[in-house]
């Protein structure tokens, strides 16, 4: 089966059709001054040459075109329409023994088909320019629970079992994209029930415990023989960096703390700690490091039921950090949250890539640094035990640990007061909590039917002899599984009747949404429940209010992983091995945290959008300024903040520069003019070009240096169907290739052999640039694309739907309000809020 679903052998038949209707030219279909009707040269193009073979009465190949209809969106069109287009395109038809259309012919037939099925996906996927009723994503889900019930989520996610949202268009909240399966909805039933006994676990106030952590520091079974033998297990070592694939003193666990802290709270965690061997007589041949910087000592958390302290887990967010002094133990003080039955775990969290290896390399390049007892064959094992008994392996050391909490314990907890309104629940207040939890959860006041529904089930919790206290829980559960909670409002008002605009209600959900990706908050919700959304006035002050608060950094952050695909990130890791530095210093987060700053600062500013590609700054940390080549801007005593970095290189500086699209535009091992060209065309002028034949053989990069990338690229474009596409694609795409794939300038496909790289280009108009900083003023003179683009992605993830032609008026409405002002980002996304597009 081929990706349509056809068998071999249909497909087979569906492309004997295509060339039968291809191969017998007898006259130009195609107009000498190419002015003739489209739709008229192509129902020509089937009545001369179609028909006669595949009529009605006995159709060649099974197939009849006799009654073929270039209107009908259906699907089967579509397929066999997408298999001609390919082998049009792959010129594998007409067969060699038939007559060949001319290129001219053959040019036209491909575009005009191709216009064809691209107003047939068009007309399929169509919502007709409406918010089709959609569910809760699941970080909308994560992020209202943590709202709504009052949670910290730093280390809580009710999520992690749900299937993962389909994507449409690579954002995560389309409408008609987010099926709802009984997996899913079996999965809310669990999740409920874990995030309402999680809230309201506490029936008292919790008090004050200590425990401090000397000896007995047990390491994972790698390097417990070493450790007990070296040290007697006095000491916990940090060696590698906690994005090893294969951690090995990683993530220093507190053995004996086997049940982890009994309450959720703040933690205070001394550490008595040390830097070891930054002074390492060891190659970086042999040791993965930058001994450069100062150590950096992390703490995450690590959940003790799962049994596995020393390895990744699914959830363990960075808590904390500090730089460790070397050479002279000193106490460093944390503060930092805690869940019940987490510990803490202690990072190098700029250590040393791929520690295992690294015993072995000692031996075979550093072995005389070794005491000559311990020198000569020895199995990795005894490597190991050597090398941390007698060598010079950085590290972090740590002796003692103290451990005190809950501090700063507030009582009753938030969660009780959001959703009790006090400490203790009062059964005789059960209906007006029920109906207030309700209203919150439903973002909007429950109605009396849904009132007394619950109510009716939280009686029948207690005919079935639980208590109230339970009684009421399984009602607040009940309460997270209705589809009022789930999916959002529809467009009409509460007694059902359809309305040309939006209640407040669904105003205020969607405005929220939007820019928090959560739940009303206490003042939105004031404004929806006195009916003061309808007034534009009141959602642009709004607007301005969520956009100034913290909550949008959500926005932000979600926003960005849709629009340049930014949660890709990961899928196609860079090579540990080439590229050891990106997982050392972990770029992957700190690349996506640039990238948000950077928003984060043009709305904060409401500077023009146009920055995004003419800026000559970013927001960069001391890891990424080393990636950049501008490390004297970063300071060591402050390495791990972020700071506003102009670039004198014209080539860093805006989007185009940056690590976070560099690296999800590569695909881990090396770069492709053709990925990044299709990235800028999609994302950046909005104007995609169609998907490639099926059969197109890839381009791999030739290992020997005997072509470049832009030679293969030639060749690859000499049949003229390729080069339609390509002539837009590729001069993007090779301003780019003095990038690596993650990020880093470079002059040479390959330092050894010298390989220049060609940053050049001309693009369709025949414009030449040379570069990235030239395509860049290349696209300035298409703002208003890049504009245009932008304001449909914004308007996507606002309104859970694709933007479609018939929207077109409304798009140009919006962006003709801040054209003048050249666009400035927050008053672009206050448009969109008080557009008719957005309050219908």
């Amino acid at each position: 089966m081929n990706r349509f679903g056809y068998s071999k052998a249909a497909r087979t038949v569906v492309l004997a059709a295509a060339c039968i209707a291809f191969a017998s030219f007898r006259t130009p279909i195609l107009a000498e001054d190419g002015t003739a009707d489209q739709a008229k040269q192509l129902a020509g193009l089937i009545e001369n040459y179609c028909v006669e073979c595949h009529n009605g009465d006995d159709p060649s190949g099974e197939r009849e075109f006799e009654t073929f209809d270039l209107e009908e969106p259906s699907l089967d069109n579509q397929i066999l329409l997408q298999d001609i287009i390919d082998q049009l395109t792959l010129s594998t038809m007409p067969p060699e023994d038939a007559s060949q259309p001319t290129s001219k012919e053959r040019l036209f037939a491909i575009s005009a088909l191709t216009s064809r099925l691209s107003n047939m996906r068009q007309a399929t996927a169509s919502t007709g320019g409406r918010t089709v009723l959609r569910r809760l994503s699941k970080r909308e889900y994560r992020r209202t629970i943590g709202d709504l019930l009052a949670i910290d989520m730093t280390m809580f996610d009710p999520t992690i079992e749900f299937p993962g949202d389909n994507l449409s268009a690579n954002f995560d909240n389309v409408g008609d994209a987010l099926v709802t399966s009984g997996h899913l909805l079996e999965n809310y039933l669990e999740a409920a029930d874990r995030c309402v006994e999680k809230s309201l676990a506490a029936t008292q106030r919790p008090e004050l415990k200590e425990w401090v952590f000397k000896d007995n520091f047990y390491q994972q079974p790698e390097l417990s023989t070493a450790h007990k033998k070296s040290f007697n297990d006095s000491f916990l070592c940090l060696y590698d960096h906690p994005y090893n694939d294969k951690p090995e003193g990683a993530y220093g666990h507190i053995a004996e703390f086997r049940s982890g802290v009994p309450v959720d709270g703040i933690y205070e965690i001394r550490v008595h700690a040390k830097a070891m061997h930054r002074d390492t007589p060891y190659s970086n041949k042999t040791v993965r490091i930058d001994l450069e910087e100062p150590f950096r000592m992390g703490i995450r958390p690590g959940d003790t039921t799962v049994g596995d302290m020393v390895h990744v887990q699914p959830i363990q967010p960075k808590l904390a950090e500090t730089v460790i002094a070397d050479n002279e133990f000193r106490w460093y003080t944390f503060r930092v949250p805690l869940d019940r039955g987490f510990a803490p775990r202690f990072t190098f969290e700029n250590g040393i890539h791929d520690v295992r290896g690294s015993f072995g390399r000692v031996y075979r390049y550093h072995q005389d640094t070794l005491p000559k007892s311990v020198q000569g064959d020895q199995g990795i094992a005894k490597q190991r035990v050597s090398v941390i008994q007698h060598g010079q392996m950085p590290h972090i050391r740590i002796d003692e640990v103290q451990i005190r909490g809950p501090v700063d314990v507030a009582w009753p907890t938030k969660s009780q007061q959001a959703i009790l309104d006090g400490a203790d629940f009062d059964e005789a207040n059960a209906q007006s909590l029920i109906e207030r939890f309700a209203s919150r959860a439903y973002r909007r006041e429950p109605s009396d039917e849904e009132a007394q529904s619950l109510l009716r089930f939280y009686e029948s919790r207690l005919a079935d002899g639980q208590s109230a206290f339970q009684s009421f829980k399984d009602t607040l559960k009940a309460t997270l599984c209705s589809p009022a909670f789930l999916y959002f409002k529809e467009p009409q008002s509460l007694d059902g009747k359809a309305t040309g605009t939006a209640t407040d209600y669904a105003l205020a959900e969607r405005l929220s949404y939007f820019l928090t990706s959560t739940m009303p908050d206490d003042e939105l919700r004031r404004c929806a429940d006195r009916g003061e959304l309808s007034d534009p006035d009141t959602l642009r002050r709004q607007t301005r209010r969520l956009l100034a608060n913290p909550a949008s950094d959500a926005f932000v952050a979600d926003f960005l992983d849709s629009w340049l695909s930014l949660r890709a990130i990961g899928t196609m890791p860079p090579d540990p091995d080439e590229f050891w530095f990106y997982y050392a210093a972990g770029l992957e987060t700190e690349a996506k945290t640039e990238t948000q700053m950077f928003l984060r600062d043009l709305i904060d500013r409401d500077a023009s959008v146009v920055e995004m590609l003419a800026g000559d700054h970013s927001f960069i940390n001391r890891d990424l300024a080393k990636l950049y080549g501008v490390v004297d801007k970063v300071s060591v005593d402050t390495a791990n903040e972020f700071r506003r970095v102009s670039f004198d290189d014209p080539n860093r500086g805006g989007l185009l520069g940056q690590a976070s699209v560099l690296t999800v535009s590569a695909n881990g091992i090396e770069t492709s003019p053709v990925v990044r060209g299709v990235w800028l065309l999609e994302n950046i002028l909005g104007t995609p070009t169609p998907p490639p034949p099926d059969n197109v053989p890839a381009i791999d990069p030739d290992t020997r240096g005997a072509t470049s990338i832009r030679d293969q690229l030639t060749k690859h474009r000499e049949d003229e169907a390729c080069f339609q596409c390509h002539r837009r694609i590729d001069p993007l795409g090779f301003a780019l290739e003095g990038f690596d794939p993650i990020g880093q300038s470079r002059k040479y496909y390959d330092e050894k052999r010298k390989i220049p790289i060609d940053t050049s280009g001309t693009l369709p108009g025949g414009e030449h640039f040379l570069g990235p900083a030239e395509l860049k003023q290349k696209l300035l003179d298409r703002k208003h694309f890049f504009a245009k683009t932008l304001t449909e992605r914004l308007l996507t993830h606002a309104l859970g739907r694709r933007i479609e032609p018939s929207d077109r008026g409304d798009l140009e409405t919006i962006l003709n309000q801040v054209k003048e002002d050249d666009y400035p980002t927050a008053r672009l996304i206050e448009s969109i809020v008080t557009s008719e597009l957005f309050r219908r």
